[in-house]
């Protein structure tokens, strides 16, 4: 066609190649049967409507292997076609190694627990091993935190004999865990770091790299942070930039994809979790123990909590809270996410309850145990909701929607049903005399006051803060009071 046109053209690599060919394909005749089996298999075949989509009268169906792609001119990448089902059918007639998913069956030395990460019990002995033995100092060595042109690429566990069997019993060889890990430093990603665990042949426990004398922080096996990167990001946070923010900055600098900003925050948080954080610090002029406080309350902060998600407290609860056990299951939570792909099915999260909640108070400040005596808020009386929002007077709600943006009012007032034209105040002054009807009390409470009762804060004169505590319900005094 090309020459026909009167323009030049050249055959691609791929026609080229068939020159040094010295085998022909064989023909292969489809069977019914074979489809039967894919039937049976759940292989569902789609039979679209047939179009023209080659002047030539044929259609190229390539299949990547590595990626586990189809792809069809006629389809989008992830829409079936009946190109694409007619090829599956050709592979797996030829190749049915391919359509593979089952893992192969496992060998009795797996069947003991080789297979990582562990799960259960033996994944909890895992987590509270890194966090008891395998903590950060609170500061750290200037040779660990300073720039570096390379790190090693094989991290192996340092471990040699297994820490809980009596005697010296050797681990096993290392084992990879993978070899596509990658470290992220200020400088850039480096690629194809490969990440192996060890075993014991006794108790099966398992230990993994984790050894911060390298300048890397292992992560989930596959991220791995340099630990100059972490109080870069730690620095950045006390100065008020988000970790996304250093990330986009970073990226834009070094030209290089990072990770997601999640992954990247989430590795930063097991980072701090396994860090010896030595909260010594008070006024300088109060001392650890002020003789005046000054208390406040922050309600930009929330969290969606349904009252009927927290459990109603033990009979023979009275209020008091370990609070270095709430911390550290709250640390054992951040350690743990590198072994779950969602809170939801991590065992170590924490949820909210009103036996298990405590403050932050500094180590030189608090007692052991804490109040939290928040389940008397809510009265037995009444259902909760009720409950919650008799604690909230109108004039108080009020006074939290002068402090909403104009835009926020408006949907306020589309929501409710009312004119959403006119001034503020117009806005303002309808939506508090639409307050006395129940439900647009109700309405607007949720919307301004969030679900949880944002956090309390108390600090002396000078503006240093003493504690911290995340309400779950609506701020009483109370919470002061505890």
């Amino acid at each position: 066609m090309a020459v026909r046109s009167g323009l030049n053209f050249s055959q691609c690599e791929h026609i080229r190649s068939l020159e040094n060919c010295t085998e022909i394909a064989t023909e292969e005749c489809l069977k019914a049967e074979v489809l039967s089996e894919m039937v049976v298999l759940k292989f569902s075949v789609h039979e679209p409507a047939l179009h023209h989509y080659s002047r030539l009268g044929r259609v190229m169906v390539t299949y990547n292997s590595t990626a586990n792609t189809w792809h069809c001119p006629c389809a989008k990448p992830r829409m079936s076609c009946v190109h694409k089902n007619t090829t599956k059918w050709h592979l797996f007639q030829t190749n049915p190694d391919l359509f593979r998913t089952e893992i192969a069956p496992s060998t009795p030395k797996q069947q003991q627990g080789t297979v990582y990460p562990p799960s259960g019990e033996k994944l909890k002995q895992l987590v509270h091993y890194i966090y008891k033995h395998k903590k950060l100092p609170d500061s750290l060595p200037d040779d660990l935190v300073k720039p570096r042109a390379s790190y090693i690429t094989e991290l192996h566990p340092i471990e040699a004999s297994c820490t809980i069997c009596p005697g010296s019993v050797q681990l096993d060889e290392s084992k990879l865990i993978s070899k596509n890990a990658r470290i992220i430093s200020i400088n850039g990603v480096i690629k194809h770091v490969s990440t192996y665990f060890r075993q014991c042949p006794h108790c099966h426990m398992m230990y993994r790299y984790q050894e911060w004398q390298d300048g890397l922080h292992n992560f989930d096996d596959h991220i791995i942070l340099s630990l100059e990167l972490c109080l870069y990001l730690r620095a950045n946070l006390q100065n008020n930039i988000s970790v996304s923010k250093v990330v986009d900055s970073l990226e834009k600098l070094r030209k290089v994809t990072f990770l997601s900003r999640d992954a990247v925050l989430h590795a930063y948080l097991h980072f701090e979790a396994l860090t010896s954080h030595d909260y010594s610090y008070s006024c300088a002029c109060c001392g650890y123990h002020p003789p005046v406080v000054v208390m406040d309350l922050h309600k930009k902060g929330v969290f969606n909590l349904p009252v009927s998600d927290i459990r109603e407290v033990p009979e023979n609860f009275t209020g008091e809270v370990d609070i270095e056990e709430f911390w550290d299951s709250v640390q054992l939570e951040m350690i743990a996410r590198a072994f779950f792909p969602s809170r939801a099915k991590n065992i170590f999260a924490v949820h909210p309850s009103f036996e298990h909640w405590a403050p932050w108070i500094g180590k030189n400040t608090q007692t052991d145990n804490v109040l939290n005596s928040e389940f008397e808020k809510v009265s037995h009386s009444k259902s909760s909701a009720e409950a919650e929002l008799s604690i909230v007077s109108e004039d108080r709600l009020t006074d939290e929607l002068m402090k909403q943006k104009v835009s926020t009012v408006r949907k306020l007032c589309k929501a409710c049903n009312l004119d959403d034209k006119g001034s503020r105040m117009d806005l303002l002054t309808r939506l508090r005399d639409e307050m006395k009807n129940r439900h647009t009390y109700d309405k607007i409470f949720q919307k301004i006051w969030g679900a949880s009762g944002g956090w309390s804060v108390i600090l002396c004169p000078h503006g240093v803060v003493y504690s911290l505590k995340f309400n779950l319900r609506a701020e009483s005094p109370r919470d002061f009071t505890d």
